[in-house]
């Protein structure tokens, strides 16, 4: 009896989601097509109202078909209904202003506050035909609510009424005040949303979660244990994969590079995962999402670092057959400070992408940015005297020189210190700037008597 009041309310619900044309709704080649009006504050409700009920509509089909043949899958989406809900998806994120939240969070984010609000709105008994009280001039008021619109106010959308940005970001809060973590009575599409792997539409395989055992299914940070189980087991096969690679070579560089590649791949496509197939949600969300990106973008600062320093050497060699006296060190000074310009320009990007202004930072450094260059001074210093010892040619790589208590052989002239190998075989490490102050005596360009008395012109 049960199964088959849930049959006929599935078909009746598939028939009210799909043929239905009113609510401002026609069929057009069989995609929904909603009539988008956000000229106002009553129309703009209207059109959300209508996009995100169709949404739940067809949501809610989905799960009944499921849940009647109490199948360990989902159906197969026909093509025309999952572009019918890629639109209505549009229309209902193009009813809130999300511009607060970095671009990567601002679908999943989106919808989760939409079907929130959703909820917010049937608890407070608002529909369609609410109306609206003017606070100040764009931005208006449901009476008696906290739910808020406001107009945009530049770009092609200007003039357009949505969610505001505030009322977005208090969304949340509210849902916990009004609705309750309660077992919600009915179909909740925020719960389905967040419980159930997947994304607007769950793949396939999402239907096996409802087979796992009920701990499985307890929700932890408004995410279920299973969904956070898989986004640790991602999480660690990627780890995993990193180090089963790097043991593959022996060689120091090749091995960091392999591995940095490896992980830059994996993070990436790590995150769609996590995000579209897990269908983890809010901080468990961003927070998955934010150390796949740290493991991305670093994985690509090492990439380009051993890059950076192949690409000296292979120069300096290069260099090297055409002149023999040429100093290859000012090369490979070169190729680092060009690796760690551009790795900054990845941190610069990775920390933007992740929402933080960091660019709106930059630019008003102001009294900052002096304590930041008074900070950075030292190490500016020795970049500088680094350059200064390549172009004074005082000394250079496989010198031997005596600047007590500094003694022996340099190997190598970095950007911020000089290394030299000690007669005793110890490796010395002295900043630029320090050595760049001292007397050097360079040995290796010693002359004899002869050769000096004959270069000042004595017989």
């Amino acid at each position: 009896m049960r199964k088959g009041i849930s049959f006929i309310f599935a078909i009746l619900t598939l028939l009210v989601a799909g043929p239905a044309q009113a609510d401002g709704v026609q069929q057009d080649g069989g995609y929904a097509n909603v009539t988008v009006d956000r000229s106002t504050p009553e129309k703009h409700l209207a059109t959300f109202l209508n996009a995100v009920d169709r949404t739940v509509l067809r949501m809610e089909a989905r799960e009944w078909a499921r849940n009647y043949y109490d199948a360990w899958f989902y159906p197969e989406v026909p093509a025309q209904q999952a572009g019918e809900m890629e639109l209505l998806k549009k229309d209902v994120l193009d009813s809130m202003d999300l511009s607060a939240l970095p671009e990567w969070r601002r679908e999943s984010a989106g919808l989760e506050t939409a079907f929130m609000l959703r909820e917010i709105l049937t608890a407070e008994n608002v529909d369609k035909n609410a109306s609206f009280r003017q606070l100040r001039d764009g931005l208006w008021v449901i009476p008696g609510t906290y739910i808020q619109v406001g107009t945009i106010g530049s770009g092609m959308r200007m003039g357009d009424v949505v969610f505001t940005a505030d009322m977005v970001a208090s969304v949340p809060a509210l849902y916990d005040a009004i609705v309750g973590k309660g077992k919600a009575e009915g179909f909740s599409p925020y719960r389905y949303l967040t419980e159930t792997p997947g994304g607007l539409t769950p793949p396939r395989w999402a239907g096996i979660a409802h087979k796992l055992p009920g701990f499985l299914r307890w929700e932890f940070g408004s995410n279920t244990v299973f969904q956070w189980l898989i986004a640790a087991v991602i999480l660690a096969a990627v780890l995993v994969i990193v180090a089963i690679v790097g043991r593959i070579f022996r060689n120091r560089g090749l091995r960091w590079f392999a591995e940095a590649v490896t992980l830059s791949v994996l993070s990436l496509y790590a995150t769609g995962i996590v995000i579209d197939q897990t269908g983890l949600s809010g901080a468990g969300a961003t927070a998955m999402t934010l150390i796949f990106m740290l493991l991305y973008y670093g994985a690509l600062i090492v990439c380009l670092l051993i890059i950076g320093e192949w690409v000296g050497n292979w120069l300096s060699a290069v260099l090297t057959k055409t002149d023999k006296t040429f100093d290859t060190s000012i090369v490979r000074l070169g190729t680092r400070i060009v690796s760690a310009m551009a790795a900054l320009g990845i941190v610069i990007h990775g920390i933007s992408a992740a929402g933080v202004p960091v660019y709106g930072i930059i630019a008003g450094f102001g009294v900052g940015g002096l304590a930041v260059a008074l900070a950075a001074k030292p190490t500016l210093e020795n970049i500088l005297a680094g350059v200064i010892l390549f172009l004074d040619g005082s000394i250079k790589v496989g010198d031997t020189i005596d600047s007590n208590p500094l003694s022996g052989t340099v190997e190598d002239i970095g950007m911020r210190s000089t290394r030299i190998r000690a007669e005793d075989g110890s490796l010395i490490t002295v900043t630029n700037s320090e050595l760049a102050d001292r007397v050097i005596r360079n040995i290796s360009r010693r002359v004899s008597r002869s050769d000096a008395g004959t270069a000042s012109g004595n017989p």
